[in-house]
């Protein structure tokens, strides 16, 4: 599964790149609602974090959005004029496998294809909700 994400994800750079942010905060929000609605444990972890912003960036298409956690939902926006808790950065085909549970996030982290700052706290509970996907 992994193999066929990254030849799409090569044949989609271009387009990606050229799309305007908002319509790419659109796709990531459908993608990210449908993972959550599918499995209702993780909308009940996801509480446990309580209000916390994520930033995305996908450095091979230097674009990126805000996941906003807030009462066990998600919302993903372009932009956000606040702080953010954790920023994690990598290439877009990590970052996809990474909020599909498609990636281990220990092992992308380790082997350097994401970059993770901000409250460490917070991150490796990110992290661990993740890895149970």
């Amino acid at each position: 599964m992994a193999e066929l994400r990254r030849g799409i994800f090569k044949v989609l750079k271009l387009p990606l790149k050229l799309l305007p942010l908002w319509m790419d905060a659109i796709g990531a929000g459908l993608l990210v609602s449908s993972i959550v609605d599918k499995n209702h444990r993780l909308r009940e972890r996801l509480k446990g974090l309580g209000e916390k912003v994520f930033f995305f960036y996908a450095t091979d298409i230097r674009k990126g959005f805000y996941l906003h956690i807030e009462d066990g939902g998600i919302k993903i926006v372009p932009h956000f004029s606040g702080e953010t808790d954790v920023t994690m950065k990598g290439t877009m085909d990590v970052l996809l496998g990474l909020l599909t549970g498609e990636e281990d996030p220990d092992t992308i982290f380790f082997s350097r294809r994401l970059e993770i700052s901000g409250d460490t706290g917070v991150a490796i509970h990110f992290k661990n909700i993740l890895g149970s996907l």
